[in-house]
């Protein structure tokens, strides 16, 4: 019993392997800002994610955003309240599939306009919206949110390696580990 717990736990081992932290970085998004509506005094459109700003204009000219790594980062650029229509906010998407599924959205400390929360935010397997409506900002203000990223639904070529190498060894285990009945009368 215990050389197969063993060759178990090898097994577990070896198809434990991460495929690596997902990015943003390199991949093709859509921004669309809504006020009910779309909206068209935002910078809306497919963009990809690399260095510097990747929307200059959230909407009316008030921020910027800027997707980098696994962050969105919102920085404000003026002073004035959101309307508080029935959805005043954005929508960003994955526009080509190519990242793996969004498990969560996080506040970062850093962030400091007041009144948003985690009920603002919502997110679906490749898409984040944030409703910040009736919320006032300052040229001071910052929205930053982390995006955790689901593993990667088809494994790497050394994590099939790993697990064959697994199944082999929990096999050899489970062969070692018999012995011959003896014959009785």
């Amino acid at each position: 019993m215990t050389r197969l717990l063993k060759a178990l736990g090898v097994l577990a081992l070896a198809t434990s392997s991460a495929a690596g932290a997902q990015s943003f970085e390199g991949s093709t998004l859509n921004y669309q800002y809504y006020y009910d509506t779309p909206y068209p005094l935002a910078s809306n459109g497919s963009f990809v994610v690399g260095p510097g700003v990747e929307v200059p204009n959230v909407a009316d000219d008030v921020a910027t955003l800027d997707v980098s790594g696994s962050n969105i980062l919102v920085d404000y650029t003026q002073t004035s309240i959101w309307g508080g229509l029935a959805f005043n906010g954005w929508i960003l998407s994955d526009q080509t599939d190519s990242l793996a599924a969004i498990l969560g959205v996080t506040i970062d400390p850093s962030t400091n306009l007041a009144g948003f929360s985690l009920s603002n935010i919502s997110f679906t397997d490749n898409s984040i919206t944030v409703d910040w409506r009736g919320l006032s900002f300052t040229d001071a203000t910052v929205v930053s949110l982390n995006v955790n990223f689901g593993s990667q639904a088809v494994p790497e070529p050394s994590t099939w390696a790993m697990m064959l190498l697994g199944f082999g060894a929990a096999g050899l285990a489970l062969r070692r580990g018999r012995k011959p009945k003896l014959a009785t009368a």
